[in-house]
């Protein structure tokens, strides 16, 4: 499983809307900028088809451990990210690996069993 960059995601879509490298990259750039001030302001943010990202505050623990030492350590209240996956994504997540045709070894696509095509997110 490789890791996929911000440069690697803004190359592959200047590749797809056919776009200096640059230019996308600067999107992509504003785009997170804009999420990430969206999330610190407590705002959730939907994208149909892809999934939910939301800011959840976490209970304070005033009774925590050290493993080490087992000295009882308070832990405070804080604010963490959470990502819900949206239906195609899980859709297409959970139908396996899939080979250079798109099709799972062994299986007929979802497209050719009537199922909703993941290709187009943006329905």
């Amino acid at each position: 499983m490789a890791t996929v960059t911000k440069k690697d995601l803004a190359r592959a879509v200047a590749d797809s809307i056919g776009c200096k490298n640059n230019l996308t990259l600067q999107m992509v750039d504003s785009l997170f900028e804009a999420m990430r001030d969206t999330l610190i302001e407590g705002n959730r943010i939907e994208i149909r088809g892809f999934g939910v990202l939301e800011v959840k505050d976490t209970k304070p623990k005033p009774a925590a451990r050290n493993p080490r030492t087992g000295e009882v350590v308070y832990v405070p209240a804080r604010r963490k990210t959470h990502f819900k996956p949206g239906k195609q994504l899980k859709e297409a997540l959970h139908s396996g690996p899939s080979d250079t045709d798109g099709d799972v070894a062994g299986e007929a696509s979802p497209a050719a069993e009537g199922a909703p095509s993941t290709a187009n997110w943006n329905s």
